[in-house]
């Protein structure tokens, strides 16, 4: 537990979608003399501002808005540093150069809740398996809760009310990892779904990246558990430097874990090997959502969790929203939103989820320093027209499609708005008769939206408002 009654604590970045403001909301509850600072004015932070003053001692809050001042920095006990602040930033600099301890929402979350976390990290695919897992820990540990990355609950906001024992599920990104192993930190259940190339506008090479990844189970004791997949070369290779129990998942072979052979899930403990559940009445698409889900079976059959609560759990659960989510039937059309690919093996992995559908595809973005061929290699057998928005990740798409010889008709570059990609991939998927229309930008959003929710939201509208018909879904 962190002591922060009568501490100066200083919040740096408050950020818009619930996670500084449950920060502010658990210091005031703990007696914190708080101080806010975030280069975003007044008028951009309003939302999460007018929130603050309805909780009781925000009279008390000193703030620093639109510009940060290097005094806040040298007087604190603690500073807690938001997702989005740079840890080369000067002012962190001045701090440590205070000898003032420096954490994020994770490190304070791990301090403040006393009983087991699992956490959930990987390069793609955390999200969806972090959100199968609560679901099927939900069946035997009523007072589960997914939080952490992903945009549902904010850890802090929980922090104090979550009973003892209740299992929580935490999505951990690679920067929030950073944080806890400064602290030597790491869940005493890992799940590490993949790693692979991805946020080299970040780290300085691939090793880092990857090394960010490891620090879920670098911390970790022997009685621990990390599940790690066994078809992914760099995950794998964290089982020799573990302490930790070490289970596997598998889409291609048996390893000790869950694994898939033909339509049948099963779980080897070492010993015994057992079937789990059939795949017939899996709802979510895609051999990569097959990966999520054994990943997830893993952990629960090492919690004890009996087979038909975790078949009925993983039968029951539609996704997760923006994740390759059918959003509606129209004009015989299906309509995927699947804004959260900001990486190109994303966009490949829902390429490649919809098999045989005849496919327009709307793309583009920034790019995060990735390679973008193979993505072209998939367009070009399985999409029939690309719409690109504009942005450095579109630029490198076009650039590998042409290499590629995609026929120059099918291309729709340098697109200004998602009205008119959404336009015009609904006008093309008419005229050549394809069935399906998926919006996967494999970059990310910030030149165009807040982020990718944002984004994903705002395709979700368009296309629930087409030609003012009914969603079917």
């Amino acid at each position: 537990m962190i002591d922060c009654r009568h501490k100066k604590v200083l919040v740096m970045g408050l950020g818009l979608h619930g996670g500084g403001l449950a920060v502010v909301q658990w210091l005031l509850k703990h007696g914190s003399q708080v101080t806010v600072t975030d280069t975003k004015n007044a008028k951009d932070l309003k939302a999460t501002l007018d929130k603050i003053k309805k909780l009781a001692g925000s009279k008390n809050i000193k703030y620093t808005l639109g510009t940060h001042d290097k005094k806040d920095f040298q007087n604190q006990d603690l500073i807690i540093q938001n997702p989005g602040v740079p840890k080369e930033s000067p002012y962190l600099k001045i701090a440590k150069q205070n000898n003032i301890p420096i954490v994020n929402e994770a490190v304070l979350f791990f301090r403040a809740y006393p009983s087991p976390i699992i956490g959930v990290t990987g390069t793609r695919g955390k999200s969806t398996t972090a959100s199968v897992l609560e679901s099927i820990v939900k069946k035997q540990y009523k007072n589960s809760v997914l939080a952490g990355n992903i945009a549902t609950t904010a850890m802090m906001s929980i922090a104090d009310s979550l009973p003892k024992n209740s299992y929580p599920v935490l999505e951990l990104s690679s920067w929030q990892l950073e944080g806890l192993d400064q602290y030597r930190i790491s869940p005493p259940v890992a799940v590490v779904t993949n790693v692979m190339v991805d946020h080299l506008n970040r780290y300085r090479s691939f090793t880092a990246y990857k090394n960010a990844k490891y620090f879920i189970c670098k911390h970790q004791k022997a009685s621990d558990l990390v599940v790690l997949n066994a078809d992914n070369i760099h995950t794998k290779s964290f089982a020799k430097k573990v302490k930790s129990r070490v289970y596997y998942f598998s889409l291609k072979k048996k390893v000790k874990g869950a694994y898939l052979q033909g339509n049948n899930i099963y779980f080897f403990d070492g010993q015994k090997n057992s079937l789990v559940m059939n795949t017939a009445k899996i709802k979510i698409l895609g051999e990569h959502n097959l990966a999520n889900i054994l990943a997830a079976i893993c952990v629960a059959k090492n919690l004890g969790i009996a087979n038909p609560k975790i078949a009925s759990a993983v039968n029951n659960f539609r996704g997760i929203e923006y994740r390759m989510q059918l959003i509606r039937q129209l004009a015989g059309l299906k309509i995927y939103n699947d804004s959260t690919s900001t990486t190109p093996d994303a966009a490949i992995a829902a390429i490649n989820a919809l098999g045989n559908e005849k496919i327009v595809l709307i793309a583009g973005g920034v790019d995060k320093v990735l390679d973008f061929k193979i993505l072209a290699k998939n367009i070009k057998k399985q999409v029939s027209e690309v719409i690109l928005l504009k942005g450095s990740a579109s630029h490198k798409i076009l650039c590998e499609l042409n290499k590629i010889n995609y026929p120059q008709k099918q291309i729709h570059s340098n697109i200004n708005s998602l009205t008119k990609a959404w336009q015009l991939a609904f006008s093309q998927a008419k005229k050549n008769k394809a069935t399906a229309i998926l919006f996967s930008p494999a970059g990310t959003s910030f030149n165009m939206f807040d982020n990718e929710f944002d984004r994903a939201r705002q395709f979700s509208k368009l296309v629930q408002k087409a030609h003012g018909q009914k969603s079917k879904i």
